[in-house]
């Protein structure tokens, strides 16, 4: 897809946790794009920020933000405060469903806000009955950085094929360890999606890679970039 230029209202901003918001935005022209990519958002520069939402008909962008100490956060919340709408640029990302090989088992591996794209990429799964086996590995700073657990859980309570874990600290730098404890034999079945930091992202990388995964089974738009502005 191409990358197309549209304004935005802001239509809800939604605390999900003490330090995240959920913003909800309303382009002027709604522009189309896959589960797990992200757009980027016109404020001094263009920084990028992952949707959490399907496309699956409502024509808005849901975004996950941490608000309270992230610098690279506040010219946003400026420009919100002060315009009450955004100039976004989008589609980006080629960490997508579409790029899996078909049937075979997913395992998604997020760090804070990193569960948006992965969100979006299980709704669009259960949106359209997709009998894939698929597992989720969160890491979070604090429980409530786990700001969807209740949401989560809901989905595993009626999905059979849907298993759920979380990892809190000191625990949480071990993403990686817990999937590979999880799945000692058939690890290397999986296309595995990992979505975080850039640093825990090429941690995790290290380590699956460590244990014999091929490169190929990988997939993270951190791995496109040796240094990079998405948060």
């Amino acid at each position: 897809m191409d990358n197309t230029e549209v304004t935005a209202q802001v239509e809800h901003i939604n605390p999900l946790s003490d330090s995240i918001i959920e913003l909800i935005l309303s382009p002027s022209h709604y522009v189309d794009y896959e589960a797990g990519q992200y757009l980027q958002i016109k404020t001094n520069n263009y920084n990028s920020y992952s949707i959490a939402n399907a496309p699956l008909g409502s024509h808005k962008y849901e975004l996950h933000i941490r608000h309270t100490g992230s610098p690279y956060n506040q010219p946003l919340f400026t420009q919100i405060k002060n315009e009450g709408q955004v100039t976004l640029r989008l589609p980006f990302g080629n960490c997508t469903l579409s790029r899996l090989q078909p049937g075979k088992p997913i395992l998604f591996i997020a760090g804070g806000t990193g569960f948006a794209p992965v969100k979006a990429m299980i709704e669009q799964l259960l949106a359209t009955g997709d009998q894939r086996p698929f597992e989720l590995y969160w890491g979070a700073r604090s429980h409530s950085d786990l700001y969807m657990d209740d949401k989560v859980k809901q989905w595993q309570a009626h999905t059979s094929h849907f298993k759920y874990f979380t990892l809190l600290p000191p625990e949480s730098d071990f993403l990686a360890p817990l999937a590979i404890k999880k799945h000692p034999e058939d690890l290397k079945q999986f296309e595995i999606i990992v979505a975080g930091p850039f640093d825990m992202a090429y941690i995790v990388r290290d380590q699956l890679l460590a244990q014999g995964l091929d490169e190929s089974q990988l997939y993270s738009d951190a791995f496109s970039f040796k240094e990079g502005n998405k948060k």
